[in-house]
């Protein structure tokens, strides 16, 4: 049973990898109703067949019972697609059988999101969808009388969740149909092939020749990794399996070594050219197109590397250690010379964004790319077998994003039809008392209060559609609104007690999940800093001056670097004392908003830390010698 259970989630992925590739392609128009609808069958059945209850006859029977559920309630949508596009909301009673098809999806799509997500996403929904019907009792309650509405009829709520583009069919499911799944097929198929392992090697040779190289190693290589997967868990699966144990070998600390990399994959979804999911989101949710979003992802995302690359740097440097062995660096030109075609794939999807494709032709032709690109050479060829993998592979890791998606359509649906994201937005405002700053502050702990243990994609999704509005009220850009939820939904992957990276990373590493948390975070605080800067810089995004944008980098750099090098207590070959960290942090501080009494306080500080330590340890060892005890 189970043997026959992969093979036909197998043989299913391909289908829907194929599907999806004719779907993409510029010959062929499918309607978006069906283009969803199947994309959503495509991906219960397949979670059913993956995701099973337990190993008892009667469970299995549950299984074949959801997957039945799923065909026939998802295929009543595909099937009459005509006749719902015109059918008019909530001015229909709906049938029966109306009724029956639009639960039982509800139904399929919660319990496969339990079994492949977990209890947060799904209760999370339960709770809003009791919201829904609630909201007229909630007047009653003196606490919850804010949140009060008219409340939602079982009409109102069938025809949002089933019969409209405003729920488990909305933008969300949308976007995992038309970018996201080709994407991440994308992904797996150029990883399968060997260009995981090129990325890899490619930066072990760069970064080799430098103290604490596997750590910078680990920096690079899950940023290029985060361009394929778009996912921190894979990320540290894939190159931490290599770089944690290199860094522990070489003498970091474990913790260190798993939370280098736990941060580092978590970048990967904050780097262009091809983002995590939820930058698609946010692209269809702001009606722009995606290379703007990625365009004012670049420089976020440079300070964001740039912070993890000094902390590294002085971290190697306040534990002694070595660059690689000259035997386990590599050679760059050998490297290249063996691997330059895993390059083409991405020249292909970063030319086609750049020439203002969609981003679903562009993902078409990356995906014929990567499948092209094993046969170029003699050297990189693979068996037909291998591409079916790489088709399989993605396609299953597709399958749990368009469940998260649809679950999260359950949640905007009643966000829409209830109100709820006008009076969140009203009593975020009315608590920051109209201050920008205050309901950033508490926009990035209700980003944690909604991101923990989600993924990426459903936490962007709560938060763009509750806590952005009230940011944009307030008066910050609204581009650089979602990118601040955005990036306090990746962050949620290293901020404890929920912190999946580091659960990936610390079983790799040999020690536990919460040593791995909570250094992984105290590594990215600067990270955290970041949405901060570029909602009071929008330099930062690429609106302004050049002239303009260059200050505001030099400045945002620097005030990253005094952070960084604060968090890790080291600077010119000694320990840095409280008041030089205290320094290092009033002058990044000083330095996130552009005015010149407060920056010129901050070169101050930063003067007076350098001399201070260039005093204590002497010219000889400033620059990087052990001159001090540790």
């Amino acid at each position: 049973m189970y043997v026959t259970s992969d093979r036909i989630a197998g043989v299913l992925a391909i289908a829907m990898t194929a599907f999806h590739l004719i779907a993409a392609s510029p010959f062929f128009l499918v309607p978006n109703l069906v283009l969803r609808g199947s994309h959503l069958l495509f991906a219960l059945v397949i979670g059913y067949l993956i995701y099973r209850a337990a190993t008892g006859s009667f469970q299995r029977w549950i299984d074949a019972a959801l997957i039945a559920l799923s065909v026939f309630c998802v295929g009543y949508l595909v099937w009459f697609h005509r006749e719902i596009v015109v059918r008019p909301p909530w001015t229909l009673e709906a049938t029966s059988l109306e009724l029956f098809v639009a639960i039982g999806t509800i139904v399929a799509v919660l319990e496969l999101t339990r079994r492949s997500l977990g209890m947060t996403i799904t209760g999370l929904c339960l709770v809003f969808i009791a919201y829904g019907f609630a909201g007229p009792y909630l007047r009653h309650v003196e606490f919850l009388r804010p949140l009060a509405h008219r409340g939602v009829g079982m009409n109102e709520f069938v025809d949002q969740m089933y019969f409209s583009f405003e729920g488990i069919f909305g933008i969300a499911l949308g976007v995992s149909t038309d970018f996201i799944f080709l994407f991440v097929v994308f992904g797996a198929v150029l990883q399968v092939i060997g260009g995981g392992d090129f990325f890899v090697n490619i930066t072990r040779v760069a970064t080799g020749a430098t103290r604490g190289g596997p750590a910078k190693m680990a920096v690079i290589a899950s940023a290029l990794m985060g361009t394929m997967s778009g996912s921190s868990v894979a990320n540290v699966a894939t190159t931490g399996a290599l770089t944690i144990p290199m860094m522990k070998r070489l003498g970091y600390p474990k913790a260190f070594a798993g939370a280098v990399e736990a941060v580092a994959s978590t970048g990967g979804q904050i780097t262009p050219p091809i983002m995590g999911a939820a930058a698609f989101l946010m692209a269809a949710i702001l009606g722009i197109s995606y290379q703007e979003v990625t365009l004012a992802a670049v420089i976020p995302a440079v300070l964001f590397f740039l912070s993890l690359f000094v902390a590294v740097h002085w971290e190697a440097l306040k534990h002694d250690l070595q660059p690689l062995e000259v035997s386990e660096r590599g050679a760059t030109l050998r490297e290249l010379k063996s691997g330059w075609t895993f390059l083409l794939p991405l020249v292909v999807i970063v030319t086609f964004l750049i020439l203002g494709y969609t981003p679903s032709l562009c993902a078409f032709y990356g995906v014929v790319a990567t499948l092209a690109t094993p046969f170029l050479r003699r050297s990189t060829f693979v068996s037909p077998q291998v591409l079916i993998t790489g088709l399989k592979l993605g396609a299953k890791a597709a399958v749990v994003v368009a469940v998260a998606c649809a679950s999260a359509g359950i949640i905007v649906g009643i966000v829409q039809i209830s109100g709820l994201g006008f009076r969140f937005s009203s009593l975020v405002t009315s608590f920051a008392g109209g201050d920008l700053n205050i309901a950033l502050v508490l926009a990035m702990f209700a980003a944690f209060v909604f991101g923990m243990g989600m993924p990426t994609t459903p936490a962007y999704i709560i938060q763009a559609t509750l806590v952005a509005p009230a940011l944009v009220d307030l008066g910050a850009d609204p581009l650089a609104a979602h990118l601040f939820v955005f990036y306090y939904a990746v962050l949620g992957q290293v901020t404890p007690p929920v912190a999946v990276a580091a659960f990936a990373a610390a079983p790799i590493a040999g020690v536990s999940s919460s040593a791995v948390g909570w250094r992984a975070f105290m590594l990215g605080i600067p990270a955290y800093v970041i949405p901060f800067l570029f909602v009071a810089n929008p330099e930062l995004l690429g609106q302004g001056e050049w002239g303009e944008t260059i200050l505001v980098v030099a400045r945002s750099a620097v005030a990253i670097v005094c952070l960084a090098i604060a968090l890790t207590g080291w600077l010119g070959g000694g320990r840095l004392g409280w008041f030089g960290r205290t320094l290092l942090f009033a002058a990044a501080a000083f330095l996130v908003a552009p005015d010149l009494l407060a920056n010129v306080a901050a070169v101050a500080s930063i003067c007076a830390v350098w001399f201070t330590q260039r005093y204590r340890q002497g010219r000889s060892s400033f620059w990087g010698a052990r001159d001090g005890g540790r």
